[in-house]
C-alpha cells in the first residue's frame, strides 16, 4: 500500500509539469478537419459506388474486420514546419498504406508486420512522416488490413512535438511499469522470507501482466522485438495465455478454493488445462488472425471467470473474496474507461488514455493487500490450532522424553560395554627384551572407534606390528575392527612376510565380507633383530616412518585398500636397521586434524616435530607429538580416531 501511495504522490507532482508540456504539444499539433471511412474488399477506392461514412471525432474503433478498411483524411497544416508526423495511435495494425488522393501508388507503408526498425518514426504506435507545406490543405487515404482490433486515434504533430509527446507518454508509462515491477520484486522478497507459494505465483502473475501492458502499449515491439515482426505478432497471445494461467492459479490459492469452494477450483483448473493445451499444441499451427482472436477470447474468458468466481465466493461468505473482488472491479473499470475512449464515448485524457494501466496498478496493490490479509488469517488460524494442541503436545513430549531418556541410558550402557570390549582387542607386547622398546597410544573420536592395532612377538628376535583403519566412525567402524581382529589372529602366525599376510587378508575380506562392502587400510611392519632387517607392506595406508639418526625414510603404501579388488598383489619393502632407529606407525587421524581456521595439522608438521625431538626418549617424543596436536586443535573435538605406535631399536648386540 505504501508503494501505491508513493506512486500517487509522484504522479501528482509530475502532473503539474505535464500540463505545461501538454500545452506546448497542443500548439504544434492538430486533428483532421474531416475523416471518412469505408470497409471494402477491393482496391478501387475512387469508385463513386463506395459509400463513405463520416467520422465526427478523430478516434474510431471497428473491432475485428476481415476486409480492408479505408480512411479518407482531410487536414490543413496548422503548424510552423513543412514536415508532419501522422500518428495513428495504434501499435497493432498489420499493414497500412498511405496514398495521396488521386494517386494509385502508396507514398508510405507500415504496420507491425514490418520490422519496427523500418518504421517511419521510432514510436510506440504506428506513425508516418509526411511532407506537408505550411498552411496547405491535403486529402490522404489510409488503407488498413489487420488481424487484430482495428482502431485509430489520429493526430498530426510537428516532428519535434511528436517526440516530445512520446517522451511524456513514456515517462507516464514508466510510473506504471515501475510501480508494477517494484511489486514483483517486493512479493518475491516476501516469498523468500515466508516461503508462501502464493507470493511467487502472484509475482509471476503481475510480471505477466506487466509484459501484457508493455505489449498493448507497443513498448515491447519498440524495444525488444523490433526486428522480429513474426515473433511480435504471436507473442501477444502467448503473454495473454500466461497471464490467464497464472491469474487463475493465484485466484485458486488466494481464495483457497480447494477447501472453500471445490467446484470453483475445478472450473479454474479445467480452464487452465484447456488454455495450456492451446498454447502448447495448436497455437503454432494456427493462422495469426485466428490466434489473435482466440487470445482475445481467452482474455475475456479470464476476466469474466475470475469475476464470477469472486462474486460467488463473496456471497457464500469467503472472507478473502472481498478484497479480491474489489481488485478485479478496479481493473475492469480501468479497462472499461479505455474501451469507451477507443469508441469515442469518453474524451481522450490521462485517465481514459491510461485507464488500463491505472486499473492494473490499483488491482495489483489491492490484490497484494488481499494476499497479505490471507497470510495473516492463516497465521492466526495456525496460532489458535497450536494453542489448542499445546496442552496435549506437552504431555506427549513429557512421555516421549521419558522414553528417550530410558533409551539413551540403555545406549550409554551398551556403548560403555562396547568400549570395554574393544579395549580388549588391542594387544601390547609385554617384553623384557632390552634390545627393543615399544610404546602405543589410542584415542577414539567417540565411545568406540574404527582403528585397530596389534603388537606380536612372532618368534625369538622377530616382532610384528599391525595397524588398521576401517572406513567410517563409531559403532559401524568398531564392528569392522572386530572382524579385522578375528581374521588377523588366524593369519598373523602363519605367514612369514607382510606382503603374503596382507594378500591373504584381502582375499578373506573379498570372499567373506564383499556383500557388506567392508574396506579398510592397514600396514604390517616386521622387525628382525637377528638379521637387522625391517620388512614392510601396506594396503592403501598413509606413508609410515622409519626414522634414522640423520634422516627420515618413508614407508609408502605397497598396494590397494583391503576389500577393494580381488587378487591384489602387494610389494614388500626391506630396510636395514641400526641401533637408535625408530619406527612410527599410525592412522591418518594423527595428522588429519583441523584447527579453528580450518588449517590442517598435516604430515610435514608431524615429520618436523619428530626431527626436532630426536634426542628425547621414544615415550617423550610421542608425548611431544600428541601435545603439539592438542595445542594445534586448541582442545576441540577430534575429527578422527588416533592410533600412534612407536618402536625403538635400542641394541642389536
Amino acid at each position: 500500500m505504501r508503494i501505491l501511495c508513493l506512486f500517487i504522490l509522484s504522479g501528482s507532482l509530475f502532473s503539474c509539469s505535464r500540463w505545461e508540456i501538454q500545452k506546448s504539444i497542443s500548439d504544434e499539433s492538430f486533428v483532421p478537419e474531416k475523416i471518412d471511412y469505408v470497409i471494402h474488399s477491393g482496391s478501387e477506392i475512387d469508385s463513386p459506388k463506395l459509400r463513405w461514412t463520416p467520422i465526427f471525432k478523430n478516434n474510431l474503433s471497428l473491432g475485428f474486420q476481415s476486409e480492408h478498411v479505408y480512411l479518407k483524411i482531410k487536414a490543413t497544416n496548422h503548424t510552423s514546419v513543412p514536415k508532419l508526423i501522422l500518428d495513428l495511435g495504434n501499435p497493432h495494425l498489420d499493414f497500412i498504406r498511405v496514398y495521396e488522393e488521386g494517386t494509385l501508388e502508396p507514398i508510405k507503408e507500415g504496420g507491425d508486420f514490418i520490422a519496427h526498425s523500418h518504421w517511419d518514426a521510432f514510436s510506440k504506435s504506428i506513425a508516418f512522416e509526411l511532407n506537408w507545406p505550411v498552411g496547405e490543405t491535403k486529402t490522404i487515404i489510409l488503407e488498413t488490413k489487420s488481424s487484430s482490433n482495428i482502431s485509430y486515434l489520429i493526430r498530426f504533430y510537428s516532428k519535434e512535438t511528436f517526440y516530445l509527446k512520446e517522451n511524456l507518454e513514456n515517462t507516464i508509462l514508466g510510473f506504471f511499469y515501475g510501480t508494477i515491477f517494484i511489486m514483483v520484486i517486493y512479493n518475491l522478497f516476501i516469498y523468500f522470507i515466508l516461503k508462501e507459494k502464493a507470493y511467487i505465483t502472484y509475482s509471476i502473475s503481475i510480471f505477466c501482466n506487466l509484459l501484457l501492458q508493455m505489449y498493448l502499449n507497443g513498448i515491447l515491439n519498440q524495444i525488444f522485438t523490433l526486428d522480429h515482426p513474426e515473433i511480435h505478432n504471436r507473442i501477444g497471445s502467448i503473454i495473454v495465455t500466461c497471464s490467464a494461467i497464472t491469474g487463475w492459479t493465484f485466484a485458486q490459492q488466494t481464495l483457497n478454493l480447494r477447501d472453500f469452494n471445490l467446484w470453483s477450483h475445478r472450473l479454474l483448473q479445467s480452464l487452465k488445462f484447456i488454455v495450456l493445451f492451446y498454447i502448447l499444441i495448436p497455437y503454432a499451427y494456427l493462422p495469426i488472425d485466428i490466434a489473435v482472436r482466440i487470445g482475445n477470447f481467452i482474455a475475456q474468458l479470464f476476466v469474466v471467470s475470475v469475476l464470477v468466481v469472486a462474486l460467488v465466493n463473496y456471497s457464500s461468505g469467503n472472507k478473502q473474496a472481498r478484497l479480491f473482488l474489489f481488485g478485479w472491479i478496479t481493473l475492469l473499470f480501468g479497462i472499461l474507461m479505455y474501451t469507451l475512449m477507443q469508441n469515442g464515448v469518453l474524451p481522450v485524457n490521462v485517465f481514459t488514455l491510461y485507464g488500463n494501466q491505472i486499473g492494473s496498478t490499483l488491482e495489483a496493490g489491492i490484490l497484494s493487500l488481499a494476499l497479505a490479509n490471507k497470510i495473516n488469517e492463516l497465521k492466526e488460524e495456525k496460532a489458535n490450532t497450536q494453542a489448542e494442541a499445546l496442552v496435549t503436545l506437552e504431555e506427549k513430549v513429557r512421555e516421549r522424553t521419558k522414553t528417550l531418556d530410558e533409551s539413551l541410558n540403555l545406549i550409554k550402557k551398551d556403548l560403555n560395554v562396547a568400549k570395554k570390549i574393544q579395549k580388549t582387542l588391542f594387544s601390547d607386547i609385554k617384553t623384557s627384551d632390552p634390545r627393543i622398546h615399544f610404546h602405543s597410544y589410542y584415542q577414539s573420536m567417540s565411545e568406540v572407534g574404527g582403528d585397530f592395532y596389534d603388537l606380536t612377538q612372532v618368534k625369538a628376535d622377530y616382532y610384528r606390528i599391525f595397524v588398521a583403519d576401517a572406513t567410517g566412525h563409531g559403532i559401524q567402524a568398531a564392528l569392522i575392527t572386530m572382524a579385522i581382529k578375528a581374521e588377523y589372529e588366524s593369519l598373523k602366525m602363519i605367514y612369514d612376510h607382510p606382503d603374503d599376510l596382507v594378500f591373504h587378508m584381502n582375499q578373506i575380506f573379498i570372499n567373506k565380507y564383499s556383500n557388506i562392502q567392508t574396506i579398510f587400510t592397514c600396514s604390517v611392519c616386521d622387525i628382525d633383530l637377528k638379521n637387522k632387517q625391517l620388512f614392510y607392506a601396506s594396503a592403501g595406508h598413509p606413508d609410515q616412518i622409519h626414522q634414522r639418526i640423520h634422516d627420515i625414510k618413508l614407508l609408502p603404501r605397497t598396494g590397494k585398500i583391503i576389500g577393494l579388488m580381488d587378487h591384489t598383489q602387494y610389494r614388500l619393502i626391506e630396510h636395514q636397521i641400526e641401533e637408535g632407529d625408530r619406527i612410527f606407525l599410525f592412522t591418518d587421524g594423527i595428522f588429519e586434524q583441523f584447527n579453528e581456521e580450518k588449517e590442517l595439522f598435516g604430515e610435514d608438521r608431524l615429520y618436523e616435530i619428530l626431527k626436532e625431538n630426536l634426542k628425547l626418549s621414544l615415550d617423550h617424543t610421542m608425548a611431544k607429538v600428541l601435545s603439539e596436536l592438542s595445542l594445534f586443535t586448541d582442545g576441540h573435538a577430534k575429527q578422527d580416531d588416533i592410533t600412534f605406535i612407536g618402536c625403538e631399536i635400542q641394541s642389536l648386540g
